[in-house]
């Protein structure tokens, strides 16, 4: 294979990324599958992942340190400038402003390093994707994407919304709060020192308490690249073993077809995130089955009280994979197994999904 990425990747850091993760792909491949990990791939996983989030926390802290200590060495030199605009002078920290930029460009790019150096890992390990799939440069770039934290919204060409019935006003909200979530909470942090300790607090203790909230954040999203790498190297071969047995089980029932986008809807409101894993679980059903239309109404729950109880089996099945295929599962989507299982519309126990979830992000395969 070349070492040169798709002809359609859009920047720079795209490439870089691209061609870094290439070179994991030069080894022969396994016998095994790759969504189900043994021994010695769970052990060397777990350590790049310590490896990584250790090196992610100590950017974070060392970001705040230079950040400050030279303010504090050299102060003269991050004196404001005096600037003029229409009879105004305003005093204005540009060389601490330029100062802070080169710092986040240089943490950035820092961050990108040890995520795709964890991604590379991983795909090494577990040998994914294989020269020979049909679908190679995908799996590539999605790798790659997911070392940048880059979210696929390329669900909503099957009309699925995970964000179904929420207002578009608070859904921007929550965008502009995620992504600011480390300079909020350490506006927050600082904030509630001042107010407990008042006159008592030296500058020096207010700036370098963003030290831990910085480093923090990073270990963070760390952990959410590795966990999605992880993710989207087991998930594509797992959904296609899935579809397949469902498909073989349920291919002439037209109510069962017909009630797949609904299915699928259920658990992309309950996700409310663009999901990768998901998106692959759509494509995979709507070709097997032959769907040429996915126009889900968002009322899942009402259409299956109207379903035949051996009908409902293999709905549950597909909703709990649904939840369980991207590796997390949270609160709300507790809650509302919770309540699937209250209606008798659930077989398994909460605790019996949780443990099937366990096994599969730990590499052991997805048996709903």
């Amino acid at each position: 294979m070349s070492n040169q990425p798709p002809e359609n990747t859009p920047g720079p850091i795209d490439q870089l990324a691209l061609r870094y993760l290439r070179r994991a792909l030069d080894a022969s491949h396994p016998t095994d599958e790759p969504y189900v990990l043994n021994e010695m791939e769970a052990y060397v996983i777990h350590k790049i992942k310590w490896q990584t989030l250790g090196m992610a926390g100590l950017f974070g802290a060392l970001g705040v340190v230079l950040l400050y200590l030279p303010q504090y060495f050299w102060p003269s030199f991050f004196d404001s400038t005096s600037l003029t605009l229409l009879d105004y002078s305003v005093e204005a920290p540009l060389i601490t402003a330029l100062y802070g930029i080169l710092l986040v460009y240089l943490e950035i790019y820092a961050l990108l390093y040890i995520n795709l150096r964890a991604v590379r890992y991983i795909m090494a390990v577990c040998q994914f994707p294989r020269h020979h799939d049909a679908q190679y440069e995908r799996h590539l770039k999605t790798l790659a994407d997911a070392a940048q934290e880059k979210e696929n919204e390329s669900i909503l060409r099957f009309s699925i919304d995970p964000y179904l019935g929420l207002p578009r006003w608070g859904l921007m909200f929550y965008f502009i709060i995620n992504r600011l979530k480390a300079v909020l909470s350490n506006m927050l942090l600082k904030f509630v020192m001042k107010r407990l300790f008042g006159r008592f607090v030296i500058r020096q203790v207010t700036d370098l308490v963003s030290m831990p909230v910085y480093a923090f954040w990073n270990v963070w999203a760390s952990h959410r690249v590795i966990h999605e790498a992880k993710i989207r190297v087991m998930a594509p071969l797992t959904i296609r073993e899935f579809v397949e047995n469902l498909h073989d089980e349920w291919k002439h029932d037209d109510e069962f077809r017909r009630l797949i986008p609904e299915a699928l809807q259920y658990v992309a409101i309950l996700k409310r995130q663009y999901n990768y894993a998901h998106l692959l679980l759509t494509e995979s059903l709507t070709n097997r089955f032959g769907i040429q239309s996915v126009k889900p109404t968002g009322d899942f729950l009402t259409l299956l009280e109207r379903t035949s109880p051996a009908l409902r089996r293999p709905l549950e099945r597909l909703v709990v994979f649904g939840v369980l295929i991207d590796g997390d599962l949270s609160w709300v989507e507790k809650q509302q197994l919770r309540k699937l299982k209250t209606h008798g519309w659930l077989s398994y126990s909460l605790e019996d999904i949780e443990a099937i979830g366990e096994e599969y992000y730990k590499g052991r395969g997805l048996w709903v």
